[in-house]
């Protein structure tokens, strides 16, 4: 009888048209999933890392597709009232317990079954290069080990809730329950999947990890360093904390299947009667006869309807304790995660509570999709379910005035979770003693948040309405919130074709959303006039009609969002595509190989260089552009006559005229921009021509987000060398990843590397418009400043020859001057930031007193700091200025002294650049990255430690050795440091590590003596600098073993993993104590992926303090190099003070993935 019911339940669950629609949109899913390059460009499509990950993530879905089909089938008696005859059969409440949820389960299994299925399919359509073997292991160990762990989970919580409640809004309710557990773990569990989990400081709990039912995180975290050759090999086992975790889960889905099935009761439910007490009669009062108004027609009566019908959903939609619930988890995940943004932030920075960073956290409400899904499914099949779509339909009341009232619902809906959010904000800003709420600036959230959820929930109620059957319509909304979410993913670019979506907006306190917000308007009005379409047609082919009428008298209504709807489209296809050249990635990708292919043989022609710039800037914030006209000096330093000079501008450069006297245009490439002039007279060697360009730039809110070329209405940013025209060739359009070359037909990527190394100065000068009100920083000194027809002008110009570097920023500044030691310093900054001022400004005075002090001399009269909108990292340098971020180095909040103050500390590292690429400036080989970025960050260490005190160097070293190998990159080789091209963890984190290593080797003194001997040798005007350079000079007069650890740190790509343990601690006769350590050294070579044998002096320290009471001024009782030689060593320490804490490499300089085994308390 089992295995009959079990079949029959299998049957009716495969007849369901829902069934079919989610298999096949489940199968093509993963078709589509599996090119979308997870893991990176080296990966196999069919790779065991991409099944995992897509068949772990993909699994997340199985809460929509377990909540439909138990509200749909498991609820089927209650719906079509067969309840009473289903309990009068001879079938038990074992079986009838068994079947239904077995017959769940299966599906639901069968569903991401074929998502795997679909995996292995879409990588059959892969390119050759991206297949690797083909083995069902690949495939069935991750459905085993997450898909069936999954549904499993996923199926009892929504099943259980479903015979406990009978009741679909509670379903609804478990399902986002279960999406809410998995958001929280994966918040406090630093789960790759959130944004910036890799700047993230710290390892995460074990706890947060465990608690994540579906195991993504540890998953992720895990394989974060796995190599191409492990993803593409290697099965992720089932064993440590993801078996731990398979346990707790499957072990807890058993438990609640038995807590269920006791409380179960396999019987009738009926209705509670409230006894209503009786009333004594009264007297009867007559009421007079009035007339009543019986027209079914006009303004008021139709305003009637529409209230009333509209109380009526909003109350089906508010009234119930299934909506109360998941507004309260709506309430408290969006509080976990501002609160995570505001406290846990990159780098561990936290950040005060500015209305600003709020907004730009809480903007982006995908999540309310699937609420809007669920209710519009309710509300558009409320009167079928309880049966009186017939007596209702029979009324006067229009189409209209039903659709209009359920979508009016809709609105009270996306409001309530809008105003939640601002709730949120508020709360948090009070709890944090802040005051200053900014209303106006919370309510744009209703604006750009609210209306794209209202497009989205007309595009619901058009596909419910379709539809005709509910569980079709949530199916089929569903996918296309897929394909609105993801839809870049799988090809679909351009904003035209993405459902009331727009281009990406960053929000900041000194322009708002900037240029984006008209774009977002002109997006808005075009998806609102062709949701205008589906409200029409959703009324027309409304419940109580059998087929679409579109009538005469319709024809002319539809012609108003038909014409918005192409005016709309026919202007941003022309800000998109015709001003501003929008190409969509693949096409992007075709343009830079081939302007490699057609142009890199001009690459070693010898051209002119530019050693003289002047322009004049005029900027519009109001059109988003700027014009530009400039003059060039252009000397031949070569030994050779130039005939033929190239010329060519940045793609983002909209119009460019070149005059070039006493010479012909030959060519132009309108695709590339690019010009070849020929001189009637060759240039000859020493001497020089003018060049001058007109150019205009337009960077309205249609074009993608540069964060290096920004006009805006307050804080317009541009890095102006990059943008104005070049000679030659421009190495930086050109494609480094190999996978993607060898696609393309193109040979291995080889680095344009100048064997020239002479300086190649400028003297720049520029005068610069901007609307009045409005203050410019640029490089160089302010001439002269002055006011014209409501206009500002500044003129700037360099005292000094200077590199081809020249961004300027503008905005209405308020500004703080200090002389100290004879140098100008300045910070230009919006008026409402002033809480970091004070530090960067010392920042800035203790920075140059260390470099002029150890160094040389700064090279310039005045230092300049200038703030500019948050946009993506931190800060830039240039001769004499710094351009510095909004979020992390003016919001944040360093008011803990026991933290480390990165606004002071970037603002030291860019300060340090005025060393460190700009009076030494590396010659353009390999290494060249860590005579600039490496030495900058030695100098912010060094005078952070001097600043803070060296227990604080811990956690600052602590946080590169993790953010190393958390954005190391694992599918590439590392390079040694002095060798290092374009890996940033490399120059940045190790390059960190590795000088502060040196530095507790050879000494501060001695390592600043070798920087100093480098810039007298190489510092402009001598001979550019190389890697080499720096490693003679420290290599002189070291020993042996100095010489050695220089070899490791900088020629050498070694990673060490190292554990302590207490074997004993024993106090002796003398008071002393004798303290009995074991310990492990592990040293990796990551070029030969091989194991050595350490040969190293390794710091060894105890304190006489716990570790969470260590502060800025904790200090070891004992510290002392040992040498290891042998992986596995026994140490004896004698110490005068009791220990409490010991510790391998305390100060956390070697890298090592795993920082917790090298700290043991006693």
């Amino acid at each position: 009888m089992l295995s009959a019911l079990l079949r029959f339940e299998l049957y009716y669950h495969f007849r369901q048209i829902t069934f079919k629609v989610t298999a096949l949109l489940f199968l093509l899913l993963g078709m589509l999933c599996v090119h979308g390059h997870f893991g990176g460009n080296a990966i196999h499509a069919n790779a065991p890392y991409v099944v995992t990950y897509l068949t772990g993530f993909l699994s997340l879905f199985t809460i929509f597709v377990s909540s439909l089909f138990c509200a749909n089938v498991i609820l089927r008696d209650q719906t079509y009232k067969m309840e009473q005859l289903l309990f009068t059969t001879a079938i038990q409440k074992p079986a009838y317990f068994i079947v239904r949820f077995t017959g769940l389960l299966l599906t639901v299994f069968l569903t991401i079954s074929l998502c795997t299925l679909g995996i292995g399919l879409g990588a059959c359509f892969a390119d050759s290069d991206r297949l690797g073997p083909f083995h069902p292991i690949f495939f069935l160990q991750p459905l085993l080990i997450f898909g069936l762990p999954n549904v499993l989970f996923v199926s009892t919580v929504i099943f259980c809730t479903a015979v406990l409640s009978r009741s679909a809004k509670a379903i609804y309710t478990a399902g986002v329950l279960l999406y809410v557990l998995y958001s929280i773990a994966a918040i406090l569990g630093n789960s790759p999947l959130f944004a910036s989990s890799s700047l993230k400081t710290g390892t995460p709990d074990i706890l947060p990890l465990l608690t994540d039912p579906f195991g993504l995180a540890i998953f992720l975290g895990d394989t974060r360093q796995w190599s191409d050759l492990q993803r593409n090999e290697q099965l992720y086992p089932l064993r440590g904390l993801l078996l731990q975790n398979r346990l707790i889960w499957g072990s807890f889905s058993l438990l609640l299947l038995f807590v269920t099935y006791s409380a179960y009761a396999f019987r009738l439910r009926f209705a509670k009667v409230r006894k209503v007490a009786d009333k004594q009669p009264t007297g009867i009062t007559a009421i007079p006869y009035s007339a009543r108004n019986t027209m079914v027609g006009g303004a008021a009566y139709y305003w009637q309807c529409f209230l009333a019908q509209w109380k009526l959903e909003t109350a089906q939609v508010f009234k119930h304790i299934p909506f109360l619930v998941m507004l309260a988890l709506w309430i408290f995940v969006y509080a976990i995660e501002l609160k995570d943004t505001l406290i846990n932030g990159a780098y561990g920075v936290q950040f005060y509570p500015f209305t600003s960073i709020i907004i730009e956290t809480l903007r982006s409400v995908k999540p309310a999709m699937l609420l809007i899904i669920f209710y519009t499914a309710e509300i558009v099949s409320r009167e079928r379910s309880v049966n009186i779509q017939g007596l209702l339909y029979s009324t006067p009341v229009r189409n209209s005035i039903m659709w209009a009232a359920k979508c009016a619902s809709l609105v009270i809906l996306i409001a309530t979770l809008i105003a939640a959010n601002i709730g949120i904000g508020i709360g948090l800003q009070l709890s944090k003693g802040y005051y200053h709420f900014e209303l106006s600036r919370y309510s744009t959230l209703f604006y750009y948040s609210g209306l794209p959820l209202l497009l989205f929930a007309v595009l619901a109620l058009f596909i419910q309405t379709l539809a005709g059957n509910k569980y079709l319509g949530m199916v089929l909304n569903m996918f296309v919130a897929v394909l609105i979410i993801f839809g870049r993913r799988i090809g679909l670019e351009h904003y035209l074709f993405r459902y009331a979506t727009t281009p990406d907006m960053d929000y900041s306190d000194m322009n708002g959303f900037g240029n984006y917000a008209p774009a977002f308007n002109w997006y808005m009005l075009y998806w609102l006039s062709f949701a205008l379409l589906l409200a029409m047609l959703s009324i027309n082919r409304w419940q109580r009609s059998a087929h679409i009428r579109i009538g005469f008298r319709l024809r002319r209504i539809w012609l108003l969002p038909i014409s918005l709807f192409l005016v709309c489209g026919s202007y941003i296809y022309y800000k998109t595509n015709i001003e501003s050249s929008y190409r969509n990635a693949t096409a992007t990708l075709d343009w830079r190989l081939n302007y490699e292919r057609q142009y890199r043989a001009i690459a070693n022609l010898p051209q002119p260089v530019i050693t003289s710039v002047r322009t004049t800037v005029d900027i519009y914030p109001g059109s988003n552009s700027y014009h530009v006209k400039g003059t060039y000096t252009l000397h031949n330093e070569t030994e050779s006559d130039i005939a033929t000079v190239w010329l060519g501008v940045d793609p983002q450069v909209n119009t460019c005229r070149f005059f070039l006297p006493d010479a012909t245009q030959k060519s132009f490439d309108p695709v590339f921009k690019q010009s070849r002039y020929e001189l009637k007279r060759p240039l000859l060697p020493g001497q020089a021509i003018q060049l001058q360009f007109d150019m205009t730039v337009i960077r309205s809110g249609f074009t993608p987000l540069d964060k290096e070329n920004t006009v805006v209405s307050n804080g317009s940013y541009i890095e102006l060398e990059k943008y104005v025209p070049f000679l030659g060739y421009n190495d930086r359009f050109e494609v480094s990843d190999s996978i993607t070359r060898r696609k393309h037909g193109m040979p291995s990527y080889v680095a344009l590397l100048s064997t020239d190394s002479n300086y190649h100065r400028i003297n720049y000068e520029a005068t610069i418009s901007v609307p009045a009100g409005q203050q410019v920083v640029t490089i160089g000194q302010l001439q002269n400043n002055w006011q014209e027809k409501g206009r500002s002008y500044f003129h700037y110009k360099t005292v000094t020859p200077v590199n081809f570097m020249f961004a300027l920023s503008a905005g209405e500044y308020a500004v703080k001057r200090e002389q100290y030691k004879g140098i100008n310093y300045a910070v230009y900054y919006h008026p409402a930031h002033t809480a970091n001022i004070n530090a960067m400004l010392q920042a800035m005075k203790d920075a140059i007193d260390y470099g002029t002090t150890h160094f040389s001399a700064y090279p310039h009269q005045t230092l300049t700091l200038a703030e500019i909108p948050q946009y993506k990292g931190a800060a830039t340098a240039y001769p004499g200025v710094i351009f510095s971020a909004e979020n992390l180095n003016f919001k944040s909040n360093f008011s803990d002294s026991n933290t480390i103050n990165y606004a002071y500390g970037t603002t030291v590292h860019e300060v340090a650049h005025q060393w460190w690429a700009n009076l030494l400036t590396p010659a353009d080989q390999p290494g060249r990255a860590f005579l600039t970025e490496t030495l900058a960050q030695y100098t912010e260490a060094m005078v952070l430690e001097q600043h803070g005190g060296r227990p604080l160097m811990r956690k600052y070293l602590r946080n590169d050795n993790h953010l190393y190998f958390a954005m190391r990159g694992p599918n590439e080789v590392e390079q040694p440091l002095a060798a290092a091209i374009d890996q940033s963890a490399v120059c940045y984190q190790k390059g960190t590590l590795a000088m502060y290593a040196l530095k507790e080797t050879l000494g501060e003194e001695c390592v600043n003596h070798a920087l100093q001997q480098l810039l007298r040798q190489h510092a402009w005007p001598g001979q550019k600098a190389i890697a080499q350079d720096l490693l003679t000079i420290l290599r002189t007069n070291a020993s042996p073993q100095e010489i050695k650890t220089i070899n490791d740190w900088l020629t050498k790509t070694y990673i060490y993993a190292q554990e302590i343990n207490v074997l004993s601690c024993q106090q002796q006769s003398n008071g002393q104590y004798k303290l009995t350590v074991a310990v492990k050294v592990i040293k990796q070579d990551l070029q030969t992926d091989k194991e050595i044998v350490p040969d190293d002096d390794i710091d060894i320290a105890v304190f006489d303090k716990k570790q969470q009471d260590w502060h800025r001024n904790t200090n070891p009782v004992y510290l002392k190099k040992h040498h290891f030689s042998k992986t596995n060593s026994v140490l004896t320490i004698l110490t005068d003070q009791a220990p409490k804490t010991v510790v391998i490499d305390p100060y956390c300089y070697l890298p090592d993935p795993v920082q917790e085994n090298n700290t043991k308390e006693l």
